[in-house]
């Protein structure tokens, strides 16, 4: 359990190198020695490794004064671990300018003694390094065994977490992929967690962590005890699936030990979501299939689809509204072809939004199903009663999701929403509704929208009016502002347009345009200037709604 790897100093404890000393480069006696060359070659720079140690007599060398330097250089920007020479046999000293050169690189010169033989010494530092990886590889076996039993006889994740906690000695969390706490040591500052788990939320935004890494929080003046923590990465599937998270820090003398306990933890607790993963998508392929089956219409007796709904809560006694969503940038309605969606990244993303659609609709409603079909993400809303404030609460909450997918995924996201259906067997019909709503929207070559069924049957009521007609209220509603020719008045057009959708709330359109209210406000005042009316009557914000909703409908000439 002591194992650490071989530092320089170290060597010199080894029998052959006791009457060794170092002579240069003193700051460099803990760098770590992965192996050891014995070589006398003159190009012997070209065959040397990161963190090596190289005996030689420099009998190549010996003729050329500043071939010795050279290779010190050499060695230090290669990363080597150290120099030993033996003196007194081809060279009698080593050169006052290489041991300043070495001194000034920090890179350590070994002085080897004539007694013992290149060879000999060779082969005990190599028997050291070899003895501790067989120690490293006993240790990492046993831990993995041990892990694998915690997870074999059902402890589940908080077993490996409190058993790694006490190995590190600081408290350890496993996060999944959206951060969620999945296990967590008992003793730990709560408060001092919570800022660090924030700072890891915006280090996951702003970047992809493939490796481990020490983090510390940004702030200086800190009396967090967990200003400095560590992230370790888990991966399954080639798939980032979350975190290891080490508060404070490890013990300098046991790194390279709790290093390989984290490693034995990440493996074990990877190949376990591996597993819950197969399951889960085992589980969600069954449920796919049902539901796609429903919305096709291929089951229409009631009483299947409540026997078959019944595994995900599919409720009788509810009524469903129904919604059709998917990426804007990858519509397919845009083009009406449809895309084959196969590359690695696109699968992903797909995951990564499913998971966190679904935990953001738990959260906002006590009834949501969850499925996809083709490129569309489907969900299925139940309510014990429907009306127009619950639908104006269902709206809002629909428009936070949008807002939070946003922020976290850095993509704009769409929704169509169906009519409500009081009975199971109109759920196929609700679904073409939540279709043809999304198809509408694209349509109209619009982004980041929600737009009900309803609105598209206005459409066709819209079309079968003169298209003269049309552009005549629609000019005399917005008079100015109805062909904008500069950008300041297409900027007003935009806002007044967003600042309707939104209920005349100035707060909720700041929001979803991402401005500041006072410039929602100037804007405003300027359209009710302009326009000659104030946006707080009834009559004029309807006859504004209705020349906007017009726009997209006009032929241009």
């Amino acid at each position: 359990m002591g194992w650490m790897a071989m530092r320089v100093i170290d060597v010199l404890d080894l029998p052959t190198f006791q009457e060794a000393k170092v002579v240069a480069g003193e700051n460099g006696v803990s760098n770590t020695i992965q192996s050891v060359n014995l070589m006398d070659a003159p190009d012997i720079v070209h065959f040397l490794t990161t963190d090596q140690l190289l005996l030689t007599t420099a009998y190549s060398l010996k003729n050329n004064p500043n071939a010795l330097i050279e290779l010190v250089r050499h060695m230090a920007e290669q990363g080597c671990a150290g120099l030993g020479l033996k003196t007194k046999r081809f060279i009698d000293t080593i050169p006052d300018d290489v041991l300043a050169e070495a001194n000034r690189l920090g890179f350590p010169i070994i002085e080897l003694p004539l007694r013992y033989s290149l060879g000999a010494m060779l082969n005990e530092s190599l028997g050291f390094i070899l003895k501790e990886r067989t120690n490293e590889l006993n240790y990492a076996l046993t831990l993995h065994r041990e892990f694998t039993n915690m997870i074999l006889s059902g402890k589940g994740f908080s077993q490996i977490i409190e058993k790694l906690a006490a190995i590190l000695e600081a408290p350890v969390i496993l996060l999944n992929e959206r951060l969620d706490i999945m296990a967590a040591t008992h003793k730990m500052d709560k408060d001092g967690f919570f800022e660090v788990y924030w700072f890891i939320h915006e280090i996951n935004h702003a970047e992809d962590t493939q490796t481990y890494q020490q983090c510390t929080l940004p702030q200086t003046n800190t009396t967090n005890p967990y200003r400095t923590f560590f992230l370790y990465p888990i991966h399954s599937a080639n798939q980032q699936k979350g975190f290891l998270v080490v508060l404070g820090n490890l013990s300098p003398d046991a790194k390279g030990l709790q290093i390989l306990a984290l490693e034995q933890a990440a493996n074990v607790i990877s190949f376990e979501l591996m597993k819950m993963l197969a399951i889960e998508q085992h589980a969600r392929q069954l449920k796919n299939d049902f539901f796609c089956e429903l919305v096709e219409s291929l089951i229409t007796r009631e009483e299947e689809i409540l026997n078959r709904g019944k595994a995900y809560q599919l409720d009788k006694s509810l009524q469903y509204v129904c919604l059709a969503s998917k990426f804007d940038e990858m519509s397919s309605f845009q083009t009406e072809v449809q895309p084959l969606y196969m590359e690695k990244e696109l699968r992903q993303q797909r995951e990564q939004m499913f998971e966190l659609l679904n935990s953001y609709l738990k959260k906002h409603f006590d009834h949501s199903i969850l499925f996809t079909k083709g490129d569309l993400f489907v969900i299925l809303i139940g309510f014990s009663y429907y009306n127009d404030a619950v639908e104006k609460t269902f709206i809002d909450a629909i428009r936070d999701i949008q807002q939070e997918l946003n922020q976290m995924l850095d993509f704009s996201f769409s929704f169509g929403v169906s009519n409500y259906t009081e009975r199971v067997t109109d759920i196929a019909t609700a679904f073409q509704e939540a279709v043809d709503a999304l198809r509408s929207g694209y349509r109209e070559n619009k982004k980041r929208f929600i737009k009900t069924y309803r609105i598209k049957e206005m459409t066709e009521l819209f079309k079968s009016i003169p298209q003269q007609k049309l552009k005549e209220f629609y000019q005399s509603s917005l008079k100015d502002l109805a062909f904008p020719e500069t950008k300041e008045k297409q900027d007003l057009l935009e806002t007044l347009d967003s600042f309707l959708n939104h209920h005349c709330q100035i707060s909720e359109t700041a929001k979803s345009m991402f401005i500041h209210r006072n410039t929602v406000i100037y804007r405003i005042k300027k359209c009710e200037e302009i326009l000659g009316i104030d946006l707080k009557g009834g009559h004029e914000t309807l006859q504004l709604r209705m020349a906007l909703f017009m726009k997209p409908l006009l032929v241009k000439t």
